[in-house]
């Protein structure tokens, strides 16, 4: 089978880590397909200079090509063109133009499937209108130029395929675990962390439907109301990121970006695993704090429930005091910790690993491959 896996429009976020352990375990699994795969500049960087097999070739995009639309679809066509491939798997989507082969596309767009997060009572009128836009021009590309969708979680598909009337092949595969955190081997560890606070790890990228902007608050609710002072919360983000006022940043860690090898040990190193984001299809996080057995505290949405479960305390999305409440209540009840983790380590075993997931993609495209050639 002849497979392209086209990268092309991966610029930041987890979805890099995904494509890169994709890859990886196509290679350690010595499937002899050809995989042809075409890289964002962002996506060739985590890559590296890796070795791949012989059956791998990778066509990696200019920044130019990347920062044009048109220009990445040019290029992307023509390699379509010239390779004539089985099957085009676009990791996350949408693609924005039609191929002449099957093509599997992956959705992971939270704000097409939770139109009323509560993200949105956040912000402007202008950017509201924006991703109202946004959402139906993505909404139709995925609908006209995909013969498949892929979903992270079933609660996603259900809403997609049910709101929009979506009558093409749609599938779930359940996200998962980075590799490193299954190879203690490779942990790297992570300095300057408090050794005597209560730490707090928010483990974050610099969106605002992170909900960073909330932080403030519940520091100043724990300080007067449960005048706390012993806690710090561990954020991965630089302290220009944020410009707090400055009275909250001596209960602030600001780590900056972590490299990957060292997550592992922030996470050892925390007692209470922060996630107030208000907008997700999935995040690994959630896996992370379980499986390094830490209590999360969680905003309460269709999706953290969705991935937790009952492992998690969850707190009204956008209320401070609720969050402010739910960190104390952790700090100062070791049962609850202790059910929560036992919780989280029972409900890790629903999500496989990296290596399921990609048996899962496989599966999925051979699908398409056979339907396709069986149509002809």
């Amino acid at each position: 089978m002849k497979l392209i896996i086209d990268n092309s429009n991966l610029f930041a976020g987890g979805g890099l880590q995904v494509a890169a352990s994709f890859l990886r375990d196509l290679k350690n699994m010595k499937i002899q397909n050809d995989f042809h795969v075409i890289q964002s500049v962002n996506c060739a960087n985590v890559i590296g200079k890796e070795v791949f097999p012989d059956n791998f070739t990778f066509y990696n995009l200019t920044k130019a090509e990347e920062k044009s639309k048109t220009k990445r679809i040019k290029v992307v066509r023509k390699i379509e063109d010239m390779l004539k491939p089985d099957c085009i798997f676009t990791l996350f989507g949408p693609s924005y133009h039609k191929s002449k082969f099957p093509k599997l596309v992956g959705f992971a767009i939270p704000f097409i499937i939770y139109p009323n997060s509560p993200f949105f009572e956040k912000i402007s009128l202008k950017e509201k209108i924006y991703y109202k836009l946004l959402a139906i021009l993505k909404t139709y590309s995925f609908k006209k130029f995909s013969d498949a969708l892929v979903f992270e979680t079933e609660n996603a598909r259900k809403i997609f395929i049910e709101r929009e009337n979506y009558t093409k092949d749609s599938f779930t595969v359940g996200n998962t675990l980075n590799e490193i955190f299954l190879k203690s081997e490779n942990w790297v560890d992570v300095e300057n962390i408090p050794p005597d606070s209560c730490n707090i790890l928010f483990l974050t990228a610099n969106y605002p439907h992170k909900n960073m902007q909330i932080l403030p608050e519940v520091i100043a609710i724990l300080k007067d109301k449960f005048r706390l002072t012993n806690f710090k919360f561990l954020i991965t983000l630089n302290k220009s990121d944020l410009n707090f006022p400055e009275q909250h940043n001596e209960n602030i860690v600001y780590l900056g970006k972590v490299d990957l090898e060292k997550i592992p040990s922030l996470y050892k190193k925390s007692n209470i695993i922060f996630i107030p984001t208000l907008l997700e299809v999935f995040s690994a996080t959630y896996l992370e704090a379980m499986l390094m057995k830490k209590p999360i505290i969680a905003s309460d949405l269709g999706f953290s429930r969705d991935i937790c479960g009952d492992s998690a305390y969850f707190c009204e999305p956008i209320n401070a005091e609720s969050y402010a409440n739910g960190i104390f209540t952790l700090m100062n009840d070791e049962n609850l910790r202790n059910d929560l983790t036992k919780k989280g380590t029972e409900n890790l075993k629903r999500f496989g690993s990296s290596t399921d997931r990609t048996k899962r993609y496989l599966e999925i495209i051979n699908k398409l491959v056979t339907q396709n050639e069986n149509s002809k």
